[in-house]
């Protein structure tokens, strides 16, 4: 473990190979720069020897022995992070961290945002970042990410919103509009507007994959599945995350995981 400060906040690009550990690092550290200064920090978890390779990259970082889930868990109280940054592979076994699969199963107890990135892809500016408000409770978290994007990576914003039949869910969709009205004026926040069609079965429907499709951003900002209130057609199709992470696009996904202790950065 290199030292780290005390008091600091941190990006912590998750590392577990030198492989995919370069596209990692470049879009922790792009994010650590803008999000006031952050610092920057690397981790790596094996059940087996220390990664001594994550030395050579000059940054510090903590290589430890144990298992990436509680690590993760306690990303925000053990080591004040802000943000976590990992990658996917579409070639990667279900042993690593970077198979789809494997990935939302490790980083589901995650309390922070957590950036998930193609290790091909290297490049992340300008920013033009993509949501979805829908109904659950969660559109405003992502709300309050997109607002940082915008903040203090001058990301540009599109807010996609699913078109419902259901009178309730449009409600609550409502609810979560009006939350923009109310938190990006006074920051100066622009944004563009785009409704997503009806798409068969409302609920079925994934909307952030019409995102995806329909805007192409660079950055979409999604809603990780709930695992208590998971769908039988999920073990078939795969879960609305899953698929965000195996999109041809290879679109990097900030997701939010809905919990009740989510920690979100306000600075």
């Amino acid at each position: 473990m290199q030292h780290l400060k005390k008091g600091d906040q941190f990006v912590v690009a998750c590392v577990e190979s030198p492989e995919t550990a370069p596209s990692v690092i470049a879009a922790a550290r792009y994010f650590a720069e803008r999000l006031r200064d952050k610092q920057l920090m690397l981790l790596n978890v094996s059940r087996k020897e220390k990664a001594e390779w994550i030395k050579d990259f000059g940054i510090p970082y903590v290589a430890m022995s144990g298992d990436w889930v509680t690590a993760i868990e306690g990303l925000p109280t053990a080591f004040n992070a802000v943000l976590a940054v990992t990658a996917v592979d579409s070639s990667a076994p279900r042993t690593s961290i970077a198979n789809a699969h494997t990935l939302l199963r490790t980083f589901r107890k995650c309390k922070i945002a957590y950036l998930v990135v193609n290790a091909e892809l290297t490049h992340y500016s300008p920013i033009n970042a993509a949501l979805t408000v829908d109904y659950h409770r969660e559109s405003k978290e992502k709300l309050i990410w997109a607002s940082y994007l915008a903040r203090f990576l001058g990301a540009e914003l599109t807010i996609a919103t699913p078109q419902y039949r259901d009178a309730g869910l449009r409600e609550l969709q409502s609810n979560n509009i009006r939350y923009i009205d109310k938190v990006f004026p006074p920051l100066g926040i622009t944004y563009r507007s785009k409704r997503l069609p009806v798409k068969g079965n409302n609920l079925r429907s994934n909307p952030d994959l019409q995102a995806i499709d329909i805007l192409q951003p660079d950055i979409l900002i999604a809603r990780a599945t709930d695992p208590r209130a998971t769908d039988p057609l999920d073990w078939i199709f795969g879960t609305p995350d899953r698929l965000l992470l195996t999109h041809p696009s290879h679109t990097p996904i900030l997701f939010l995981n809905p919990r009740d202790d989510l920690y979100i950065l306000c600075d």
